[in-house]
This record gives C-alpha cells, sequence and structure tokens, in this order.
C-alpha cells in the first residue's frame, strides 16, 4: 500500500475512510512547519502527502520529503504548497478544481443577501424584541443594481448568472485580457466585460471578488480601489483574504464610507485580532465555508483522495497543476 501524509482532515470524512482503506495514512494534526518536517524524518518513505489550509507546504517541508512524489490541496485552491519548488523537484501538485464553484458562487450570492437586507443585524434586532426596528431601517432591493466581479473564472460566472438572470441585476467583469472564451460565456447572460478595473469599482453597486491568489493579485484591492466605492456600495470576498488590503478595508468600513463588507476570507486562518473586523457593525464574517458545502466537500475530497493513489498507480491526473513534472 502506499504511504500517504495527511495533513490536518480532509474535508469530508468519506474520503478520509476511503483513503485509511487503501493506503497507509499518516496523520499530522499540528500544521505547523516543524511538526510536518519532524513526521517526515520518523516516516522517511512517504510518497504522497495530502493537506487543507491553514497547513502549508513549503521549501524546507519538501527537502524534508525525499521519497514524495505527489502534493494535493484537500480542495481547489494550491496558494498554500509552493509549486514551483515541487516542481523544480520533480513533484506533482494535484487539487480538485472547478468542484465546489456553485457552492462558493451560492455564498457570494447569500452575503450578498444578507448585507443587502441585513439579515444578521434584523435578527439580532429581533432577539433583543426590537420589531419596531421595522419602521426605521430600510433595506435595498437588488433588482437593476450593478454588481461587479472581479475575475470571470467559474464561480463567477456562477454568480453572475444567478445576479443577472436570476435577479436582474447589471453585471460589469474585471479581466485581465479578452478571449474568445471570456466574450461568449459573458454574452450568454448579458455581463459586460472590461480590463478597467478602476472603472468596476467606481460604478458598481456591489463589488464580489473571484480571483486567485498569486504574486501579481497579492494586496491588489487596497484603499486605492476601495476609495472609488459608492458611498452605499457592499464589499464581498469569497475569494482569497491576502488578495485583499485588509487594513484598507478595515479603516474605510470603520469610517463608513461604504455601506459595509461581507467576508468570508482572511489573510490569515484563523483570522488574528491585528484587524478586528469583528467589532465592527457594518460586516458580516463567515468562517471560510463558502466551499465546503456537504455536496462540494463529500465530490471535492473523494477527487483528491482517489487521484492521489491514481498518480502513485502510474494513471495521468487531469486536475494536475504543474503538468510539466510528467514528462
Amino acid at each position: 500500500m502506499h504511504k500517504i501524509m495527511q495533513i490536518l482532515s480532509m474535508y469530508h470524512p468519506d474520503a478520509e475512510k476511503w483513503l485509511a482503506e487503501n493506503a497507509e495514512v499518516i496523520r499530522v494534526d499540528n500544521n505547523q512547519t516543524e511538526s510536518i518536517i519532524s513526521a517526515l524524518r520518523h516516516h522517511p518513505n512517504v510518497e504522497g502527502i495530502i493537506l487543507r489550509a491553514p497547513a502549508r507546504i513549503t521549501r524546507d517541508i519538501i527537502d524534508a520529503a525525499p521519497s514524495v512524489r505527489v502534493i494535493s490541496g484537500a480542495g481547489v485552491g494550491v496558494d498554500n504548497i509552493d509549486v514551483d519548488y515541487a516542481t523544480e523537484k520533480g513533484i506533482a501538485v494535484l487539487h480538485a478544481p472547478k468542484v465546489n464553484a456553485e457552492s462558493t458562487a451560492e455564498h457570494a450570492v447569500a452575503l450578498l443577501f444578507a448585507l443587502s437586507k441585513k439579515i444578521v443585524f434584523f435578527d439580532q434586532e429581533m432577539r433583543k424584541m426590537n420589531f419596531q426596528i421595522r419602521s426605521h431601517v430600510f433595506t435595498h432591493e437588488l433588482r437593476g443594481k450593478v454588481l461587479g466581479l472581479v475575475g470571470w473564472g467559474e464561480i463567477a460566472r456562477h454568480v453572475a448568472k444567478v445576479c443577472s438572470l436570476g435577479l436582474g441585476m447589471k453585471v460589469v467583469c474585471y479581466v485581465r485580457s479578452y478571449s474568445e472564451d471570456k466574450i461568449e460565456a459573458a454574452a450568454k447572460i448579458g455581463v459586460t466585460l472590461t480590463t478597467d478595473l478602476a472603472e468596476v469599482f467606481r460604478s458598481a453597486d456591489v463589488i464580489s471578488i473571484h480571483i486567485p491568489l498569486t504574486d501579481s493579485t497579492r494586496g491588489l484591492i487596497d484603499k486605492q480601489l476601495l476609495n472609488l466605492m459608492k458611498p452605499g456600495a457592499y464589499f464581498i470576498n469569497t475569494a482569497r483574504g491576502a488578495v485583499v488590503n485588509e487594513e484598507d478595508l478595515y479603516q474605510i468600513l470603520k469610517e463608513k464610507r461604504i455601506a459595509g463588507a461581507a467576508l468570508d476570507v482572511f489573510t490569515h486562518e484563523p483570522p488574528t485580532p491585528d484587524i478586528p473586523f469583528h467589532e465592527l457593525e457594518n460586516v458580516v464574517l463567515t468562517p471560510h465555508v463558502g466551499g465546503i458545502t456537504e455536496e462540494a466537500s463529500r465530490l471535492s475530497a473523494g477527487m483528491v483522495a482517489r487521484n492521489i493513489l491514481d498518480f502513485l498507480d502510474g494513471k495521468t491526473p487531469k486536475p494536475i497543476v504543474n503538468p510539466q513534472v510528467l514528462s
């Protein structure tokens, strides 16, 4: 049986059970670099690693794993894996892309409703038996409002479909460049594409972030862009926390220069108290749960478990981040 190191839990227990039945699993529940390296030294024949955030695979960990041939995230993202160094060492990096796109999109739309309909606020007031609050605070309709998307991947396209066709919103989307595929997908649901990120922030009533975390997107959303937003606009992030300068966002929310924000992701997870969003009344917070519905978690975790063993058995996996290692 192949020897697999599993760092933290997978996204669904059924996948953990299947993996344990089909491989020798070394479980590591301490995600600190030193603990992972220590475990690898005690198990030098580990062939593959599966991990989930906030665990990270660094150069030092890779150097301590001479027998490892494949590393897989437990879901979609691989920003917690040093893909470049893994590639340099000839190690395949796998993940489960697109599996949780609809789940994350639904969560983004749910946050949109939570903000525009003030769901959390009214829930808290009702628990104080303040029924009369209904006469003093208004919510907002979404029909006719402008949704600004940053990114045009699978998740953004699901969000656009719901908001454009289902809610009657006008949708404008920032893309770094145009392609036939992007233009065709946008035309089908009436989305306007643009390469002008500043114009998206100026025109939108709601901004929703859907870009991966890379060197070029880290801190991309800063005070320069946030200051362009309308005073009544909302900001939603279900992508990655570090694409936003959290200090800039915090200050703008604290000063109430925009109406509010909903955040499912944070630069540091679990979040540190350095940026105390939890103290702000105009913020809705969820603990990075957008993509881990029961359905998506079962599917993605099962895919990851099977793919890593398939790779070790000599089969070519489709969701491989660095296919160049295969040659």
